[in-house]
């Protein structure tokens, strides 16, 4: 081994990791579902969770949980299908620490907001299952455009 020591400068270190972040967010946007499958998803989970929270005695809101369910996971086992019909294989497991902590957060943020809208909504805020349904349906569509990969990248691409 040669121990010839090689002096970077500082404009080839940030051009490096300039194309490193390029090979980061090509790839997501490669991993990405399509946008009308993303939308798809997101209004799925957002039915869910504004079913859960609807849901009183024997209604019909626990019959649209089940349906939305079904939907939310056939529309996931339809993305990853695509993908490995196109040769894509996206992590479904974290393999980094980085991606075990974004996907914790993910689901502890997931849950506590469908457990807030079902209790406050069986208290008498009926509003409140619009709300949580809403907002999970734009954070699961915000992940899956944004963080495909499951790895919190800062993506210097705007406008795209």
């Amino acid at each position: 081994m040669n121990n010839i020591e090689q002096k970077v400068s500082t404009e080839e270190a940030q051009l490096a990791l300039d194309s490193l972040a390029n090979i980061d967010s090509s790839t997501n946007k490669l991993i990405r579902p399509p946008l009308w499958l993303t939308v798809i998803m997101a209004f799925f989970y957002g039915m869910m969770t504004f079913s859960w929270a609807s849901t009183r005695h024997e209604n019909l809101w626990m019959l649209g949980l089940i349906i939305s369910a079904i939907c939310f996971l056939a529309s996931v086992a339809f993305y990853l299908y695509s993908s490995h019909l196109l040769g894509i294989k996206p992590k479904v497991l974290p393999k980094s620490k980085s991606e075990c902590f974004f996907h914790l957060f993910s689901g502890i943020f997931f849950a506590a907001v469908i457990i807030l809208t079902r209790i406050l909504s069986v208290n008498g805020l009926e509003y409140a299952a619009y709300i949580g349904g809403i907002l999970n349906a734009l954070v699961l569509a915000y992940l899956l455009h944004h963080y495909s990969t499951g790895n919190y990248i800062k993506d210097n691409s705007h406008h795209e």
